[in-house]
């Protein structure tokens, strides 16, 4: 009993990445139960600097990272709030342990999100993805599409990878 208290009074103090918004947190929870899982705060990365829908105001940009509660699995969705009174989010799971891991957002153009990325190139152990690479999107009515010039066989396959570099292991 003793040791269920110390653990409940360390998460006091555990760090949190929760944004004032409860909208956000809805919808990533709600993701994250629909994959039977939980999220994993501190790889979330945010963007508010651009108007994608074009109504004049910045819209909100978040990645966040769900791991599945049984097992060794995570997995990265893109999500697009706009900023416009008719709140209507768009949400693209974007990568996953095994594929990529997103290391950063930039919007170019005013309205292109291109996401940094570090792909598994072949030989690299499950933590350590080595290649990189980056994914590009676009808000089309209300919804996150790919970005190329030619479409990719699907919404997740990098437009381009780069040399390879080396990275710390990654859970």
């Amino acid at each position: 009993m003793l040791a269920g208290v110390i653990f409940l009074a360390h998460l006091d103090r555990a760090p949190t990445c929760r944004t004032a918004d409860s909208r956000l947190e809805r919808l990533i929870s709600t993701t994250a139960a629909a994959e039977r899982a939980i999220e994993y705060c501190q790889a979330r990365l945010y963007h508010t600097i651009d108007d994608l829908d074009g109504d004049g105001r910045d819209d909100f940009i978040v990645v966040f990272a769900v791991e599945a509660v049984m097992g060794n699995n995570s997995m990265q969705y893109l999500a697009v709030l706009p900023s416009g009174a008719n709140w209507r989010p768009s949400v693209l799971k974007v990568g996953e342990r095994g594929q990529r891991f997103i290391e950063g957002i930039d919007v170019q153009d005013g309205h292109i999100i291109v996401l940094e990325t570090s792909e598994y190139g072949r030989g690299d152990a499950m933590c350590c993805p080595s290649v990189d690479g980056e994914l590009r999107f676009t808000l089309i009515g209300g919804r996150i599409v790919g970005a190329s010039s030619a479409p990719p066989k699907n919404d997740m396959q990098p437009t381009r990878s780069a040399s390879s570099r080396h990275r710390g292991p990654r859970s």
